[in-house]
């Protein structure tokens, strides 16, 4: 384990998967859900796909290959390349094993850094191979819900920087079904209660914000904010009422439920060129009452 800190806290980082396991605020508050019956993992890395496939397999030049839901970098062992007191640099890079799963050449690097407001990850997606690499990233973290012990988990409220109008998506067994939803959101405020999730995720496929406020009645709070390159917003939470709440800045989506094509078509693909890197960044930033 890896442990960052500044004086917004600490971060502690495992190497498998390159997935944070701990974020404490200044206060020593723990932010993050610590991987209880309801929900083994932290904060995944979402690669090379986000969501499932139907069938968990995906097609590439007509040939079909397993991959099973979120992909497998949050499964595997990654390579540090970086570490100092308030930075480090994962990385994953293509292998036999991967490539039985996904058939292209890749370098995936995760770095954290915790400055004087909290903890920024940046993700690099570069294409060191000869074809366009098709692909999706996502964030998956998960936080205490409440974020305060013995706080009602109705008493909590997603505010928004912008009023966020846009239908919403649902997924079934994680497929995208086809018919978009009216927002629970009501102008930038979304009042959180475990009902929302009796359907699933909440997905926002065209987020007009990009950040939002997660907040308790005591004034506790975390800040998520992420850049342009996140187009899809997912709110989840199991649906068996555990005290969590993911809050997923994706660049992806989940696959539609009658999608059969290739790879390469899917919805929410990203298509990088050989010798190109995409580079995108999201933050959390802890508030103490």
């Amino acid at each position: 384990m890896i442990t960052l800190r500044s004086a917004a806290g600490e971060v502690a980082i495992s190497p498998h998967g390159a997935e944070p396991h701990s974020l404490r605020g200044a206060d020593g508050h723990e932010y993050l859900w610590q991987a209880g019956e309801a929900w083994r993992r932290h904060a995944p890395i979402l690669f090379p796909i986000v969501g499932r496939v139907p069938d968990d397999h995906i097609t590439v030049d007509a040939r079909t290959y397993p991959l099973t839901q979120h992909g497998f970098a949050r499964d595997l062992e990654w390579t540090v390349v970086e570490e100092s007191d308030q930075r480090a640099t994962f990385e994953l890079v293509d292998g036999p094993e991967t490539r039985k799963r996904y058939p292209f050449d890749f370098r995936l690097r995760a770095t954290y850094e915790m400055d004087g407001l909290g903890l920024s990850t940046t993700y690099s997606v570069a294409n060191v191979g000869d074809v366009v690499l098709p692909y999706s990233i996502g964030s998956h973290p998960a936080f205490v819900w409440p974020l305060e012990p013995g706080t009602p988990k109705n008493e909590h409220v997603v505010q928004f920087d912008e009023p966020e109008l846009a239908p919403i998506r649902r997924v079934e067994k994680t497929l995208l079904t086809p018919t978009p939803h009216d927002t629970p959101v009501e102008g930038r405020g979304l009042r959180l209660d475990p009902a929302l999730f009796e359907a699933d995720a909440i997905v926002m496929d065209h987020v007009a914000s990009r950040s939002l406020l997660y907040s308790a009645p005591s004034g506790r709070a975390l800040r998520v904010s992420w850049d342009d390159s996140f187009g899809t917003l997912v709110i989840w939470s199991p649906p068996t009422g555990a005290e969590l709440l993911c809050i997923e800045p994706c660049r992806g989506i989940a696959t539609p439920q009658d999608f059969t094509g290739e790879l390469a078509d899917k919805l929410g693909i990203e298509h990088l060129s050989p010798g190109e890197t995409d580079i995108m960044t999201y933050r959390l930033d802890p508030i103490a009452p």
